[in-house]
């Protein structure tokens, strides 16, 4: 496979932002508070005591998280209290949600118990959140498959051996697959990483609406910190620049279709005051537009 290099300055600015933003989102409570949060302004109590699953000792860590990026208000409300509520930011958190339910309603964690709507939410923007993982799957769904030393093009050195380690993670999760043999493994995305572009490109369009990670150091040792503000990444001819679309993947049969309507049955009832807006052009997922 012929390819070409390339070198990229803005989408790694942004994907630093995504992926600090991918950190606080999928802090584990943070979405039930959001969920509670919808009803009107609370103290921690009434949060304790209208989603009595949340343990107290996580729910200040949730809500401080939360007030950092500015999701949510913290007001003084006496005594050492103080109301909590939405800002118009965490308002418009409502299509970023509805989209990672739907990327996780259709591609549940194997083996994992079923989960509720909001762990859902927060397991799939934790994909988004794990270190490599932006640059591994951004260079993958620029490419059609590619030997380990071309995936991690972009990355140091030092992050290299731990990429290999997050690969696997990934494939576990069936957002990559890899194919041919040991000595040779080529890597793509599968159908669940194809799918995640159009969770990344609503959550990057949040993020860059509402500046709320444009400031936030991106974590110490992680590759996007690495890299600084630029990546080289490998482009093939085979691919083409186009906006993220829908995979076009047979029809589920009729067993899987039951089992993901059990599965919504079961979630927590998530409502939006609102429907979700058309889906954003994704910058991490191009491989939709490629022919199988």
């Amino acid at each position: 496979m012929s390819s070409t290099v390339t070198t990229t300055a803005a989408p790694q600015n942004l994907d630093n932002d995504v992926h600090h933003t991918a950190e606080v989102l999928s802090t584990r409570w943070a979405t039930r508070v959001v969920h509670a949060l919808r009803r009107g302004p609370m103290t921690a109590g009434d949060l304790l005591a209208a989603d009595p699953i949340v343990p107290v000792s996580s729910l200040y860590s949730a809500t401080r998280s939360l007030a950092g990026a500015g999701v949510i208000t913290r007001t003084p409300a006496g005594s050492g209290r103080y109301d909590l509520s939405l800002s118009t930011t965490g308002q418009a958190l409502a299509p970023l949600y509805t989209t990672a339910l739907a990327w996780a309603q259709r591609y549940p964690k194997p083996g994992a118990p079923i989960a509720q709507a909001p762990e859902m939410i927060e397991e799939t923007l934790g994909l988004l959140a794990g270190s490599h993982a932006l640059p591994l799957l951004t260079t993958l769904g620029q490419n059609d498959g590619l030997a380990y030393p071309q995936v991690v093009a972009s990355l140091s050195a030092r992050d290299k051996a731990a990429a290999y380690q997050r690969l696997l993670t990934l494939e576990e999760r069936g957002l990559v697959v890899r194919s041919g043999t040991r000595r040779s493994y080529r890597w793509d995305l599968g159908e669940a990483g194809i799918a995640l572009g159009r969770v990344y490109g609503a959550l990057s369009d949040w993020t860059a609406e509402h500046q709320v990670s444009a400031a936030a150091p991106v974590r110490a040792g992680t590759a996007l910190a690495a890299a600084g503000t630029s990546a080289v990444v490998v482009a093939s001819p085979a691919r083409t620049a186009a906006s993220f679309s829908a995979p076009q993947v047979p029809e589920r049969p009729l067993a899987a279709r039951a089992s993901a309507a059990v599965l919504r049955g079961v979630t927590l009832e998530l409502t939006f005051s609102h429907a979700p807006g058309p889906q954003p052009a994704s910058l991490l997922v191009t491989a939709a537009a490629r022919s199988r």
